[in-house]
């Protein structure tokens, strides 16, 4: 199925279909190429990594703003059907688990248990307890809340019981439970953290979101400053971003061949 069918299959009208083919292939194309952000066709892009990047930086310059205010956000609906097309061509379904899908899927399929009714008590004791392991250790996550003033590093919500202790590098005993190798985190930007699809430029202090996360609530926070306790002894380690840094990356990079 081409773009056109996808998108007339999707309730698109005929008309709208067309316009959003001609300005990936012609304005979009151009100014994309204009600004050095790729040196091929949009529409010969089939990779979702490469779309969602080129379509991020090219939402940021000055002439695609202008154009898609006067347009009134039609060349951002072209860009936003491209890249659903694209993920629907990737076996029908993106990526939920990031550079670690293999790992967390293998995961998911070992710890499937049939429905218990009569267990419902003893299942609702497991949930406390993971929400209390996913917190983390309380000494730790009670001096978290109180470095970050409550609220999560990344989001800035002070809902404190979304809020969660994050090990910047992966845990490893009491010894990690150091306040500098801690960041507050509200639950889900906690889970993007564990899953690789999100983390911290350690030379920059901007947060990075993987492109395989096209959802603008989250993409949004891509570029932003980590917002770090104000005692300096208490901010993140730097040697502890790289390190996270550097692994994500190298599963990205691993996921990338594994999928050619």
């Amino acid at each position: 199925m081409d773009f056109v069918e996808w998108m007339r299959a999707s309730g698109l009208s005929e008309k709208s279909a067309n316009n959003y083919l001609n300005a990936i292939k012609g304005s979009l194309t151009n100014w994309a190429i204009r600004h050095k952000l790729t040196t091929k066709p949009i529409s010969d892009i089939s990779d979702v990594d490469e779309l969602t990047v080129l379509i991020e930086r090219l939402s940021r310059t000055t002439e695609f703003i202008n154009r898609n205010a006067t347009g009134k956000g039609m060349h951002a609906a072209a860009l936003s059907n491209y890249q659903k097309y694209l993920q629907a061509q990737y076996h029908g379904k993106p990526n939920d688990y990031g550079p670690y899908r293999q790992q967390v899927e293998e995961l998911a399929a070992d710890t499937d248990e049939p429905f218990d009714p009569t267990g419902l008590k003893d299942a609702r004791t497991r949930v406390l307890r993971d929400v209390v392991q996913r917190r983390g250790q309380r000494k730790f996550r009670e001096k978290l809340l109180e470095a970050y003033g409550g609220r999560c590093a990344i989001t800035g919500c002070p809902v404190v019981p979304l809020l969660e202790a994050a090990h910047i590098t992966p845990y490893l005993g009491p010894d990690t439970n150091t306040i500098k190798n801690g960041i507050l985190l509200r639950a889900d930007i906690h889970t993007l953290w564990d899953l690789g699809l999100l983390a911290v430029e350690p030379d920059t202090g901007e947060v990075w979101v993987s492109p395989d996360v096209d959802d603008p609530t989250y993409r949004m926070l891509s570029g932003q400053p980590l917002k770090h306790p104000s005692h300096p002894a208490q901010h993140p380690a730097v040697s502890a971003l790289q390190q996270q840094w550097d692994l994500v990356h190298k599963k990205h990079d691993e996921a990338a061949v594994g999928m050619r």
